[in-house]
């Protein structure tokens, strides 16, 4: 036979065929492996920069937290040791600060079944003066009923801080708005924190105040939520301490920091607000997947709440900020 016509024994085919497939495996468990890192690494970038996102929105609003509002009603929240904190500060955005001389804006509450005794709150309706902080010259932020047209600085899903500001050391509570009522006006509030502090011995008159704010908290789907609209998705914690200026030094003595694991847990109640000088928030944002090759990957401790015993393989990133209170702790005068 002509050495032309000769073919391929079995044998050589069944070498070529194993050989084949050796190559195509080690192409295919090439492209696997790096199509995962790819995969992860976009995820640990994503999860740091929703971190950094998240963080500069928290540090600008707490920045002008307490802005033309009573001191004690610049910030409040729910400090929490086995889940998310929930933190308020008062909604700048509000306020029109170009002409506005008052340096203690807020809505008076006159009654309502959120008002218990003339002098501390619970869950309900606050009636009050006006649903503008600018009575003198009305300029509402929000349009409430979606006629085109802004009507008022409150809105649903947002939150409210309630303070005395007649006697700041009652300390402030703070709620969810449910609802708001243009014509009485009343504004519906679901308390989230304890109610305030009792009244001190002999009191200053009572000024029940109630400020608009922003609210921040996180969902059981890890969904973090500022006045009831999701912003980001895998924000696993928010945890929040606040440096409380006891004794007026502006130096954080022991005990100063409220809700850090070492001193006192924050509890609003009670607590002068108009003594905050700092906030310090920890956000920890995980990947949307976990990562096989990590099995190490763990819960993130943060102030005074440690985080659950035990191994994910989730990567995970922690962004922390201290914020001074710039617009509290200033003030000659209240007029």
């Amino acid at each position: 036979m002509d050495a032309r016509q000769q073919g391929f024994s079995l044998a050589e085919l069944m070498v070529v065929v194993v050989l084949l497939g050796v190559l195509v495996a080690g192409v295919m468990s090439s492209f696997t492996t790096q199509k995962k890192s790819v995969s992860v690494n976009s995820q640990i970038v994503d999860a740091q920069q929703s971190a950094r996102l998240l963080g500069d929105l928290l540090e600008e609003d707490i920045r002008h937290a307490g802005l033309l509002v009573p001191e004690s009603a610049a910030l409040c929240g729910v400090d929490n040791t086995n889940a998310p904190d929930v933190l308020f500060v008062s909604d700048a955005a509000a306020i029109r600060p170009d002409d506005e001389i008052n340096t203690s804006l807020g809505a008076r509450i006159g009654g309502g079944s959120g008002l218990v005794g003339g002098n501390n709150v619970q869950s309900g309706v606050f009636t009050v003066d006006s649903l503008v902080l600018e009575q003198a010259t009305p300029d509402p932020a929000y349009d409430t009923d979606a006629d085109g047209t802004a009507d008022s600085d409150f809105r649903v899903g947002a939150g409210v801080i309630v303070t005395d500001a007649g006697n700041p050391t009652r300390g402030s509570a703070c709620g969810t708005i449910t609802a708001v009522n243009l014509a009485g006006p009343s504004v519906t509030v679901t308390l989230d924190s304890g109610a305030l502090g009792a009244l001190p011995g002999s009191p200053d008159p009572v000024d029940m105040v109630l400020v608009p704010a922003h609210v921040y908290r996180i969902t059981g789907a890890m969904q973090l939520q500022r006045n009831g609209t999701t912003i980001a998705a895998d924000v696993e914690d928010l945890q929040v301490a606040v440096f409380v200026d006891l004794d007026g030094d502006r130096t954080i003595d022991v005990g100063e920091y409220r809700g850090d694991g070492v001193g006192a847990d924050f509890d609003p109640s009670g607590t002068d607000m108009s003594l905050a000088r700092e906030v310090r928030t920890n956000l920890v944002v995980r990947t949307r997947l976990d990562d096989p090759d990590n099995p190490n990957g763990r819960f993130q401790d943060a102030e005074n709440r440690a985080g659950p015993a035990g191994a994910d393989g989730f990567r995970r990133r922690t962004y922390s900020s201290t914020v001074m209170l710039r617009n509290v702790g200033g003030r000659v005068s209240t007029v």
